[in-house]
């Protein structure tokens, strides 16, 4: 499995960085345009609960695995993997979210699976 890895300014400027790249990987992946609408609104909600590094820098992990996509997330602010405001939004969006620890650092794993062409169409 091949990672591809975006660090990125910690400013909103540079989300439409990340959001080209996501749609990019879910049109290869032949998600609805909702699928990967839904992911990259799951993903600037994380980005804006960054904790740039001391380079300023964010970043962002994405692996293309069996028909889903990994998104890991970080650094954020401490607490920010476990916002419940935040968790909640994740819901909604993802298939999955879930907190990981990065060299002290809290990060956020997403997943985002590919749905059955009957769930897509209902």
């Amino acid at each position: 499995m091949d990672t591809i890895t975006l660090t990125i300014p910690a400013e909103r400027r540079f989300l439409g960085v990340v959001n080209l790249v996501l749609g990019g990987l879910g049109s290869r992946l032949d998600l609805s345009f909702e699928r990967v609408d839904d992911l990259q609104l799951a993903v600037d909600s994380v980005l804006a609960h960054g904790d740039p590094s001391p380079s300023g820098s964010l970043v962002v992990e994405v692996d293309v695995e069996n028909g889903r996509l990994l998104v890991r997330v970080g650094p954020l602010v401490d607490g920010g993997a476990s916002d419940e405001g935040l968790r909640r939004v994740l819901g909604t969006l993802v298939s999955s979210a879930w907190p990981l620890d990065r060299e002290g650092r809290e990060w956020i794993q997403l997943e985002l699976q590919r749905r059955s062409v009957t769930a897509e169409a209902g």
